[in-house]
C-alpha cells in the first residue's frame, strides 16, 4: 500500500459514554462524528438511515478514504465494531496511522458483500503493518495505540489495479472504476471484552478477493457443518482466482512457533489449489513465496489439510516470523463454475 498521508489537525474526539467499557460511539444521526473524506473522495454526509455515508471515485492512480483524527481514548481500545455497506462486493480495510516519524502504518482487511450491511469487530492485534513501497518504516515494529493520530477506511480495489501491472501471473484482478459508496453506522471503540475466537467466530471475512469471487460467510449447514468462508466463481484455464490473507502479527512469547497449517475444505468440482506462503524481504515489501498443492476431490466432500510449514517449496527454510501473506489460487486446468468452503485456516505447533 502506497504512503497514506492524514494531515489531520482537528482535536482529538471525545464522547460522554454511559458504559465504562464504551470508549466511542458514534451514531451519525445529526453530524459526521469528525470523519472527513480525504483524496478523490467525493464528499461525507449523514444519510437518512442514520449511517455515514462516504461518496468516492475508484480510478488508476486515485486515493480515496474516510478518516477522523485520533478519538480520546484509542490508546486503551481493546476492539473496534462498526457495521458497514457497499454498493459493490469489495475488500476493505480499516487503517491506524502512527505519528510520523518513527511510526507506520496499520491495517486491517475485511470483506463487504454488495448491498448487506457486514458488521466488523477488530482487535489492535489483527492490525498488520503496510510494508509496501513508499510506506514509512516502524521504528519500533509493533502496534503503538497511544502513537495513533489517525483512523481511517478505504476501499482496497483502488490498490488492486496497480497490482494487476506489477504481477506476472494471470490472476484474475477486477478494474472497478467509477462512483461508488460505503455507508457506515454505529462506529464503536471499547476498552473491553476484546473480540473472541477467529474473524469468522466474529461473523466476517478477513480473506478478501481481487477479482471473479463472491464470497460470503457460511453459517454451519454446509458441507463442512462449521460455520465457514464460502466463495463462488467461473474458473477459466489460464486465470488464476485468487482467496487472498494478510499475515504476521506479533506473536506472543508463550506461544510456540507454528510448524503446521490446518484447514478443512469442500469444493463443489475436483479442483486443483495452490496454497502460496509469502514471507517478507529485508527492509518491507514481498518476499519469496513458499508453495504446495492439494487436490480437493470435489462432490462437496469434506477434504482436511494438515500440513508442514517445513514441507512447502521454496527457496530454503520457511521462517514463520518473516510470514507476510497466505493466498489460496484456483489452477485448475479446465473451465467451469465452481464453489468453495473453507473452515478456519489456523497454525498448529
Amino acid at each position: 500500500m502506497r504512503k497514506f498521508l492524514l494531515p489531520l489537525l482537528a482535536a482529538p474526539l471525545a464522547f460522554a459514554q454511559s458504559d465504562p467499557s464504551v470508549l466511542l460511539h458514534q451514531t451519525f444521526e445529526t453530524s459526521t462524528g469528525g470523519w472527513m473524506a480525504l483524496g478523490q473522495g467525493n464528499g461525507i454526509k449523514p444519510a437518512p438511515s442514520g449511517a455515514l455515508e462516504f461518496d468516492y471515485e475508484l480510478a488508476p492512480k486515485h486515493l480515496a478514504a474516510m478518516a477522523m483524527p485520533a478519538p480520546a481514548g484509542l490508546a486503551q481500545a481493546a476492539l473496534f465494531r462498526f457495521a458497514v455497506k457497499t454498493d459493490h462486493s469489495t475488500a476493505m480495510a480499516m487503517l491506524l496511522n502512527e505519528k510520523k516519524p518513527g511510526g507506520g502504518n496499520y491495517a486491517a482487511w475485511f470483506w463487504a458483500p454488495a448491498g448487506e450491511w457486514q458488521t466488523v469487530e477488530l482487535r489492535p492485534a489483527d492490525f498488520r503493518v503496510t510494508d509496501g513501497e513508499g510506506d514509512p518504516v516502524d521504528a519500533d515494529g509493533k502496534l503503538d495505540l497511544d502513537a495513533v493520530e489517525a483512523v481511517a477506511i478505504l476501499d482496497l480495489t483502488q490498490f488492486f489495479g496497480t497490482l494487476k501491472a506489477e504481477t506476472p501471473i494471470p490472476v484474475r484482478i477486477d478494474e472497478a472504476s467509477g462512483n461508488h459508496k460505503v455507508l457506515m453506522k454505529d462506529f464503536e471503540m471499547l476498552s473491553g471484552p476484546a473480540g473472541q475466537g477467529s474473524a469468522l467466530d466474529r461473523g466476517f471475512l478477513e480473506w478478501v478477493s481481487p477479482g471473479g469471487m463472491e464470497l460470503k460467510l457460511s453459517p454451519a449447514g454446509n458441507p463442512l457443518g462449521v460455520r465457514a468462508l464460502e466463495a463462488a466463481y467461473d474458473h477459466r484455464d489460464g486465470q488464476l482466482d485468487l482467496l487472498l490473507r494478510r499475515e504476521g502479527g506479533v506473536r506472543p512469547a508463550s506461544l510456540p512457533k507454528p510448524t503446521r497449517i490446518v484447514f478443512d475444505i469442500a469444493s463443489e468440482r475436483e479442483t486443483t489449489l495452490v496454497l502460496a506462503l509469502e514471507t517478507k524481504k529485508p527492509g518491507g515489501g514481498a518476499g519469496p513465496r513458499y508453495t504446495m498443492q492439494i487436490y480437493p476431490p470435489g462432490g462437496r466432500e469434506v477434504f482436511h489439510v494438515d500440513l508442514k510449514l517445513a514441507d512447502f517449496d521454496g527457496p530454503g527454510k520457511f521462517d514463520a516470523d518473516q510470514w507476510r501473506t497466505t493466498a489460496i489460487l484456483d489452477v485448475t486446468n479446465a473451465d467451469g463454475a465452481n464453489r468453495l468452503w473453507i473452515s478456519d485456516v489456523h497454525t498448529a505447533p
